[in-house]
């Protein structure tokens, strides 16, 4: 039995799962930890992005890269120290979540699927819409407080258009376009949500944008971009947002740029990194974005 505030250390071999690894920063102190899988809404247990106090392993003391893996050094803790570091966590401004390591693949490069694991059936439809549940409903919740009617809402990798329909549908004030460089997501989208504030169409993000008052960015991922890309593309995406207007940043699969530097050298502001659902002991990466007014 680990008795608490001993030292203890965690290797995590090098591959998929080091991108399992996060540190948690509460705003006082900094805890190391690992993602595993939870029930999702059909009762089977998957990998996602909604991080519970189980997960943590302890605070960090240290952390090593070698050809056998990452060492994360922790002190050990108890559950109810665990929760506690979740609470001040919610509860704290400036809190954060960072997963340091991409998933490597067999020849330790990073991990990116290929272009086919994007075609879209419904299988890959329903699935994807499951795991997005909780960041349409933050989503939401943001928006409808900061945005203006006319308001242009753009997100740039749509994939299955039920987010962007979401907003479409909770928002009717403004309007809402769905782009992804997915011939067969659009298609997808195009047939499942219609409406008269909603609009779909195949597009490269890399490429310009429209415009547009709050952004929805939900691509700059692993298993989904490189690290050096994911950077790119969120400067040049956040190049396209109006003074005023707000950026959304989340994912499925852990963010890969670092954020709050991205934001500081483009003179935005971050004015969050971490949400949860009501009444929950949980946390996700939700990155909440604003670029000063003109």
């Amino acid at each position: 039995m680990n008795t608490s505030g001993t030292l203890q250390h965690h290797l995590e071999p090098l591959g998929f799962g080091l991108s399992q690894l996060f540190v948690l920063n509460t705003g006082s102190r900094h805890w190391a930890g690992r993602n595993g899988p939870l029930h999702d809404e059909r009762g089977q247990r998957r990998l996602g992005s909604i991080l519970r106090p189980s997960m943590l392993l302890g605070p960090l003391a240290g952390q090593h890269w070698s050809n056998e893996g990452v060492s994360f050094f922790y002190q050990a803790a108890t559950p109810e120290a665990k929760q506690l570091a979740f609470v001040q966590a919610q509860q704290h401004a400036h809190s954060d979540v960072c997963f340091p390591y991409p998933p490597l693949g067999a020849h330790r490069e990073e991990f990116v699927c290929p272009t086919s694991f994007w075609e879209c059936d419904d299988e890959l439809a329903e699935q994807l819409n499951i795991d997005e549940a909780h960041f349409r409903e933050q989503c939401v919740t943001v928006l409808r407080e900061r945005l203006k009617p006319g308001a242009l809402i753009h997100d740039p990798a749509c994939s299955t258009g039920k987010l962007i329909a979401h907003l479409a549908r909770a928002l009717p004030h403004c309007l809402c376009l769905g782009s992804d460089l997915s011939a067969s997501m659009i298609r997808h989208a195009s047939r499942h949500y219609t409406g008269a504030n909603i609009g779909f169409r195949q597009a490269d993000a890399a490429q310009a944008s429209p415009a547009c008052d709050a952004l929805i960015i939900r691509f700059l991922n692993a298993e989904v971009v490189t690290r050096r890309d994911a950077e790119h593309l969120l400067r040049s995406l956040l190049g396209d947002l109006k003074p005023g207007g707000v950026a959304l940043v989340f994912g499925h699969t852990p963010v890969l740029p670092a954020v709050s530097w991205v934001v500081q050298a483009l003179g935005m502001t971050l004015q969050s990194a971490l949400a949860s659902r009501p009444g929950q002991l949980e946390l996700f990466q939700f990155y909440l974005l604003t670029r000063p007014p003109a």
